[in-house]
């Protein structure tokens, strides 16, 4: 008889940092304690997936919000998102870019940071990484 671990697919669709930290640190809790995590970056959130752009904090991120995250990063309190993405990575997830969200922000494939696994779209991941998932929308 063979087990199926708990799975949980996150939709990323906002650039600002404090969600997508808080997001990539949920998904990395739920894949540290044995669940299978797929992650796909969506129209908002690709901008993340942008190598030199991961740890950026603009306009995306509330002008209320940005000096306590700069604190948060600062004293080591809050993590970078990169340094997510690679735990992530080293826990076995999988991360995806949704092809049309990189069209619409003009990002090349070659553009992605590494922890990408591919470019993935929404009909392959409904269908394969959603199927008998909890799913999260950030």
């Amino acid at each position: 008889m063979t087990v199926q671990k708990d799975k949980l697919a996150f939709v990323i669709n906002t650039a600002s940092y404090e969600r997508v930290c808080f997001a990539l640190g949920l998904a990395a809790a739920a894949a540290a304690t044995g669940k299978d995590v797929r992650i796909l970056f969506g129209h908002g959130g690709i901008v993340r997936l942008k190598t030199g752009c991961t740890n950026m904090m603009g306009e995306e991120t509330d002008s209320w919000v940005r000096s306590q995250v700069k604190w948060g990063l600062g004293t080591g309190r809050l993590p970078f998102i990169s340094e997510l993405l690679e735990a992530l990575k080293k826990l076995g997830s999988k991360v995806y870019a949704c092809p049309t969200a990189m069209e619409l922000h003009q990002i090349k494939q070659e553009q992605l940071v590494k922890e990408v696994d591919e470019v993935r779209s929404l009909v392959i991941f409904v269908n394969d990484d959603m199927k008998d998932a909890s799913t999260l929308y950030v």
